[in-house]
């Protein structure tokens, strides 16, 4: 009796090639990323003067995890609506024309956080590079609160296009539901990362204006004088 050789599918196939690229590419760019940040932080923290040591705020020890976790988490987010959005293609078992859009916007936000953000981290970390208008706490404020308008929408569109997503009824009907659900998890973790984002940034920039508004007079350069002079001091006191 001969051995039957079937072959496979082409979504079969592409769905293979798709799941192996994704899961070579994205721990890839992560790797690159992670050691991006670290060459970065490596040349922030040499041995310089005295006066470029003073410019180092304490926020750059938190900024690089901040981002890191934004970024790692957008690497991940699109993975999910990469895959989806091929299984769409191939098989055209999405549930109405909604949910494959919103498939794309959730991807191209997650691209856009992504790469914003791991830009956002090499500039606010270099110490060149963060005295830059671009890197700013103005100009991240302004991104920061467009990528948490982009992550609400997402999520909004997609309740909106796929209703009662956690319900027994709807998931045994819906294609790829769990997918879905691990991908509706991510998004709510976005919109906490950018909200805790939007508020951070929103009390630097208050802090910036607050410094401008009412800035703090020179007391050191008195004292300084004072002690720099302990000759006339005594004159003035024994006369």
């Amino acid at each position: 009796m001969g051995l039957v050789l079937v072959d496979p599918s082409p979504s079969n196939n592409s769905t293979s090639a798709l799941t192996s690229i994704l899961s070579c590419l994205i721990p890839l760019l992560v790797l690159l990323y992670i050691g991006a940040v670290l060459w970065t932080l490596d040349y922030a923290y040499r041995p310089r003067d005295s006066e470029e040591k003073m410019l180092v705020p304490k926020t750059y020890r938190y900024a690089p995890v901040a981002y890191g976790f934004v970024v790692i988490i957008s690497l991940v987010t699109i993975a999910l609506p990469s895959w989806i959005l091929l299984q769409y293609n191939l098989h055209h078992n999405y549930p109405n024309i909604e949910a494959r859009n919103v498939m794309r916007l959730i991807l191209f936000t997650a691209c856009w956080t992504s790469v914003t953000a791991a830009i956002f981290s090499i500039l606010f970390i270099h110490p060149t590079w963060s005295k830059h208008p671009v890197s700013s706490v103005g100009t991240q404020s302004i991104w920061i609160l467009l990528t948490w308008v982009l992550w609400i929408a997402s999520t909004g569109v997609l309740v909106s296009a796929i209703p009662h997503l956690f319900a027994k009824d709807t998931c045994a009907q819906l294609a790829y539901c769990t997918h879905i659900q691990t991908l509706f998890a991510f998004l709510i973790v976005e919109i906490a990362a950018s909200t805790v984002g939007l508020l951070t940034m929103s009390y630097l920039a208050w802090k910036c204006a607050r410094e401008i508004w009412y800035p703090v007079g020179p007391t050191l350069p008195l004292r300084h004088n004072r002690r720099s002079h302990p000759q006339e001091n005594r004159e003035s006191g024994s006369s």
